[in-house]
């Protein structure tokens, strides 16, 4: 797994940017199709912004949210800093509800912010929209785990080896991937949910009609051990660099 938690995100988007450019316009069109894409098209504010201003009553999904997305770790106005000039064009109000969709997916599911949250985020998505670059950054890094699991240097000196075994960074990989990918199948495709009408819902009311009220058991089980993980390699790195 990547070790970098402040990647070069003007680069990230070129690179989603160029590979995408089919199958961006392909959701893009189903989306403006659906009945949820026509109600975002016609009004002139985001739920996006409801969420990050509005008050709602603690418990519910616009409070939950609105509370994740202030105090998610690593979290950017990805939006600004990605598509400069496009409020209140068609195309501007898609790109920030796929925003919120990957906000979503995180928060859902109970993905953090690191790299490997992302997989996992990652995954859940291209169940529902297959997007080369995901795919790409998912297979760059599969090799990279790989290549992990015989570097003695990647886990710290206490790990036991029966952890090692169970959670070696392949393994825990592709049971993420696994995961994330069997869960997105089985909710609804985010894109095409009214997030407006679950502003004052009950969250849990929410995830069980989306079928996300379950959580990712492994997932929520190996995610902490990999936090300790990164937080051994970079101590490691500074060590070496020291």
């Amino acid at each position: 797994m990547t070790t970098d938690n402040n990647p070069p995100l003007e680069v990230i988007f070129k690179f989603i940017h160029t590979l995408d450019k089919t199958a961006f316009k392909k959701i893009y069109k189903k989306y403006s199709k659906t009945k949820t894409g026509k109600k975002v098209f016609s009004r002139d504010y985001s739920v996006l912004d409801k969420i990050q201003t509005d008050n709602f009553k603690t418990g519910t999904f616009g409070a939950e949210f609105q509370r994740w997305l202030r105090e998610a770790d690593g979290a950017v106005d990805v939006f600004k800093f990605s598509y400069p000039g496009k409020d209140g064009t068609k195309l501007g109000k898609f790109f920030k509800e796929t925003i919120m969709q990957h906000d979503l997916i995180h928060f859902l599911n109970g993905y953090d912010t690191t790299p490997f949250g992302e997989v996992g985020v990652l995954s859940f998505n291209l169940a529902r929209e297959w997007r080369e670059s995901y795919a790409t950054v998912l297979y760059a890094t599969f090799i990279t785990c790989l290549r992990n699991t015989f570097l003695p240097s990647k886990y710290p000196p206490d790990t036991s080896w029966w952890l090692l075994l169970k959670h070696a960074p392949v393994v825990a990989f592709c049971r993420v991937v696994a995961e994330g990918w069997r869960r997105g199948k089985r909710a609804p495709w985010l894109l095409d949910v009214d997030w407006e009408r679950y502003l004052n819902v009950d969250l849990q009311q929410v995830k069980k009609e989306l079928l996300l009220d379950n959580t990712p058991k492994y997932w929520i089980e190996v995610g902490p051990i990999y936090k300790k993980s990164l937080k051994h390699y970079k101590e490691y790195v500074l060590q070496k660099q020291g």
